[in-house]
C-alpha cells in the first residue's frame, strides 16, 4: 500500500526544517519549531528516542551531554527526569505529543526513527492523534520502516540513504518505503550533480518520491528544484521558502 501524506508544499515541494530552524535556534526544541512554522516551512523533521519510562521523546542524539545540560542517555532518564533539562535558551526537551500538539493546523512531522524500540510507540501516538496523514516517519535503519509499515501501512515512510552507488528502489521496496531521502550533503559539496535524470525516472516509475537532506546553500537548492523533487530538507527553512525556480511539478500527490 502507497501513501502519501495529505499535506501539500506551498509551492509544489515540501519545505522541511531539519530538527526545526535549527540554524538560528535549539535543534528540537518548541522554539526552534515556531521559527520553522514562522519561515515558512511545511514540515518539521524531528528525531525521537524512547524515554526510560518508555515514552517518545524529541532529541537527536542518544546521549544528554551535546544538546542540554544534562550528562547520561536519553533511554536511562524518566520523561520527569528529562524534563529538568534545559534543553537551550531555557527550552525542555519535548515529547512526540507535544511536538503533534504543536503541529496540528499549522505544519507536518518529518519523524526519524533513532533506537530500535521506536517504531510500536511512534505508531501508537500518531494514530491516537489521528496525525496520519501529516507525518512521515523515517530512518537510516531500514528495518526499522519495514516495522513501520507492517503496523501502519496507512503512514508514509521514506528511507534514508547515505551511499551514492547502491540499488536505491531495491532498498525502498524491501523497507516498504515510500520516498527515498538521498543524504549527500557529507559526500559532495554539490549534491544535486549526484542526481541525473536517468536516477529521478527511475525512482518516479515506481510510485516513489524523492527527498535532498539537507541543503543550506541557495545555488545548490536552484540547482536541485531543476528536479521534480518532492522534499528538501534544510536547517535554514528560509531558503526554501526564498526560492522561486520551481514550478511544483514534482509534487505528484494531491493535498
Amino acid at each position: 500500500m502507497k501513501s502519501r501524506p495529505a499535506r501539500r508544499g506551498k509551492r509544489g515541494y515540501l519545505k522541511i526544517a531539519h530538527r526545526g530552524a535549527s540554524a538560528s535556534e535549539p535543534e528540537n526544541t518548541l522554539r526552534a519549531f515556531q521559527k520553522a512554522v514562522d519561515l515558512g516551512a511545511d514540515m518539521i523533521e524531528v528525531d525521537v528516542h524512547l524515554s526510560k519510562d518508555g515514552l517518545p521523546v524529541i532529541i537527536h542524539d542518544a546521549s544528554l551531554e551535546r544538546t542540554t545540560n544534562g550528562t547520561g542517555y536519553v533511554k536511562d532518564k524518566t520523561l520527569l527526569e528529562l524534563k529538568e533539562l534545559d534543553a537551550g535558551q531555557g527550552e525542555r526537551i519535548p515529547t512526540l505529543q507535544e511536538a503533534i500538539d504543536f503541529a496540528r493546523g499549522k505544519c507536518g512531522l518529518y519523524i526519524e526513527l533513532k533506537d530500535q524500540a521506536t517504531p510500536g510507540p511512534v505508531v501508537e501516538t500518531i494514530r491516537a492523534n489521528g496525525f496520519e496523514g501529516e507525518a512521515i516517519i523515517c530512518s537510516f535503519d531500514h528495518a526499522l520502516l519495514k516495522q513501520v509499515k507492517e503496523l501502519a501501512p496507512e503512514i508514509p515512510a521514506s528511507v534514508l540513504v547515505g551511499q551514492t552507488s547502491e540499488d536505491f528502489v531495491e532498498i525502498a521496496r524491501a523497507a516498504g518505503a515510500d520516498y527515498i531521502h538521498f543524504c549527500w550533503e557529507g559526500r559532495s559539496p554539490t549534491p544535486h550533480k549526484l542526481l541525473t535524470p536517468e536516477l529521478v525516472a527511475k525512482i518516479h516509475e515506481q510510485g516513489l518520491g524523492i527527498i535532498i537532506w539537507h541543503e543550506e546553500h541557495p545555488e545548490e537548492i536552484r540547482e536541485i528544484l531543476k528536479y521534480p523533487i518532492e522534499g528538501i530538507c534544510s536547517d535554514r527553512p528560509d531558503l526554501l521558502s526564498a526560492s522561486s525556480s520551481h514550478d511544483g511539478e514534482g509534487a505528484n500527490w494531491e493535498g
